[in-house]
């Protein structure tokens, strides 16, 4: 039907899109200094690969957790502190509950108070393939820069696969952000090769208070 039903029980494969994206990328020492509007700060990114998995459209949970994980870790960041994440979320029937499981393993390891949002462009443009990744970070940064949590378009029934839990949303329309403190978003992007991206991004006031701590 040419839609991607992110996360939705009628997903059955991805709808392609067309876009292109642009984002300027500045130590941000240099953006404070030369006045710049900074609309996010990059806490940490990596990649790395599935190896052999049964298709094409099956990732590996095992190593996107492992990612995430490392990300996480080797920046400092407390996952419990993350509000949303941009997920890769195709729309394909397997795929997303697995990537699904792999977030869950990754950032939520106790119950949370507040609850880790998913959700995904994809469900707005379609699979950008090569730009979809690009898609999402702006998608994320755009959801820290407002605190707004984007909604999955057209969610009606979650996928029945999909994990429940009552600390993991996906929101059928925009909500605020969960958190008053920082705001933190992931994101996955994968391709068919079995490459995993992971980012992790924070709002530019909570970073600084964050860094400088009480005054």
């Amino acid at each position: 039907d040419g839609r991607s039903w992110s996360f939705d029980a009628r997903a059955n494969g991805y709808g392609r899109g067309e876009g292109l994206g642009t984002v300027i990328i500045k130590p941000l020492r240099d953006a404070l200094r030369d006045g710049n509007r900074v609309r996010a700060v990059i806490r940490g990114s990596g990649s790395n690969q599935d190896g052999r998995t049964p298709g094409i459209t099956v990732p590996s949970v095992a190593a996107q957790e492992q990612l995430i994980r490392r990300i996480y870790k080797a920046a400092s960041l407390d996952p419990s502190q993350t509000g949303y994440v941009e997920a890769h979320g195709t729309g394909t029937p397997v795929g997303d509950p697995l990537e699904v499981q792999a977030i869950v393993s990754a950032l939520i390891e106790q119950p949370r108070d507040t609850p880790l949002y998913v959700g995904s462009v994809k469900s707005v443009i379609g699979h950008l393939e090569g730009g979809a990744g690009l898609a999402g970070l702006i998608s994320a940064t755009l959801a820290v820069e407002s605190k707004i949590i984007p909604p999955v378009a057209g969610l009606k029934t979650l996928n029945p696969r999909i994990v429940q839990r009552e600390d993991l949303k996906f929101a059928q329309e925009a909500m605020p952000w969960p958190r008053d403190d920082i705001r933190r978003a992931s994101i996955n992007s994968f391709g068919f090769g079995g490459t995993n991206a992971h980012v992790v991004l924070d709002d530019v006031e909570g970073f600084l208070s964050e860094a400088l701590g009480p005054r």
